[in-house]
């Protein structure tokens, strides 16, 4: 009886050190996610294009403007997401706090010798773009045809921080902007005629949101690491 005893207490010990390591390394919430698993999009999660398409591993967009997420209550955020870019360097394109399709932020890679983010609006179905928020990409990471990339934007407030990798890398500071425009709204993604990208591993969480001190464990840089393997 008291070997009995003896080994529950043991495995309750064990179980309570375990929560409480997974507590001490879990920190903030995850708001929204979608791995693209299923060779159909999840009308219950997405409101896409008509041109968008999905094959059980990614999420195809080629054309067809702007398509969003049916939950548009996200105010500051972390979002994340793997992207490859088929043609051309300019093809990829993130939508963030989107009152509806015709009202939202955008950002655009311009990934050819201009090495930028373009970051504009898009306010009664008019994108209004300006040459002063047309970003240099400081990262040091310089995008390409045919490769798998991490893009992480940081909304909050005004602010807009965006962090780019190779996928499985660390991610590192492009660029920071300002903008009132929007302050909260649903995530997505935009393609203008004859932009094509796939897209993979969408997740959304609360700023600061980590599940493991050492930021190459975090789930974003797990994924693509799992991605990677033959």
């Amino acid at each position: 009886m008291k070997s009995r005893e003896l080994r529950f207490s043991v495995f309750t010990l064990f179980l309570f050190m375990t929560i409480s390591a997974y507590t001490a390394l879990c920190v903030g919430e995850v708001l929204f996610e979608d791995n693209f698993n299923k060779k159909a999009i999840d009308k219950g999660k997405w409101a896409p294009t008509g041109t968008w398409s999905a094959d059980g591993k990614t999420l195809t967009v080629n054309g067809g403007e702007v398509g969003i997420t049916i939950k548009n209550d996200f105010t500051d955020f972390e979002f994340y997401v793997d992207f490859h870019m088929i043609n051309p360097l300019w093809a990829a394109n993130w939508v963030v706090r989107a009152e509806d399709p015709n009202n939202c932020t955008l950002v655009q890679i311009v990934a050819d010798n201009r090495n930028q983010f373009w970051w504009f609006t898009r306010v009664g179905g008019n994108y209004i773009v300006k040459d002063e928020d047309k970003l240099d990409n400081e990262s040091g990471v310089h995008a390409e045809l045919g490769k798998w990339y991490t893009i992480k934007i940081v909304a909050e407030g005004d602010r807009y921080d965006l962090y780019l990798a190779e996928r499985g890398k660390e991610l590192k500071l492009c660029c920071t902007w300002k903008d009132d425009t929007n302050d909260k709204g649903g995530i997505g993604f935009r393609a203008g005629g004859g932009e094509h990208s796939l897209y993979d591993n969408v997740l959304v969480t609360t700023v600061g949101h980590s599940f493991a001190v050492n930021p190459e464990d975090a789930l974003p840089v797990t994924w693509g690491k799992l991605k990677t393997v033959p």
